[in-house]
């Protein structure tokens, strides 16, 4: 019997009866592997907010650095990130805001918590959006 080059599914060949448990074999890949792909669209259409706290950086000199427990997020993330601006943001408040982000130079993932490095201590709260994180 010959297979599928990708899976390994079970062709019958054209001379051979089905056998039901050849179908079942196929059916658990086939099933395996939507899952799979599923499991990857949603991780990638996933989107979570993180809040960096003007008070929580650490260090005396640059790099600053603040870690935020991310639920679910792992070495292997490479999230999007965006700034989430605050509900009636002023002019003001955005222009802070930018600046502040304009300090951060580096987002590293790791298990289960993000790491973020600037140049400059942000002196107001981040928020940020990070997409592709379930």
């Amino acid at each position: 019997m010959s297979e599928t080059t990708n899976y390994k599914l079970k062709k019958p060949e054209g001379n051979l009866y089905i056998n039901v448990a050849d179908l079942n074999f196929n059916a658990d890949i086939i099933d395996t592997e939507l899952k799979k792909y599923q499991d990857g669209l949603i991780r990638a259409n996933g989107k979570k907010d993180i809040t960096l706290t003007a008070a929580s950086w650490t260090g005396s000199a640059a790099p600053y650095t603040q870690v935020v427990a991310v639920a679910g997020i792992t070495t292997e993330d490479v999230p999007s990130v965006g700034i989430i601006y605050p509900t009636n943001c002023t002019r003001a408040q955005q222009k802070a805001i930018n600046k502040a982000v304009s300090y951060i130079y580096d987002v590293e993932t790791g298990a289960g918590k993000i790491t973020v490095r600037a140049t400059q201590k942000p002196a107001v709260d981040i928020t940020l959006g990070l997409k592709g994180v379930v």
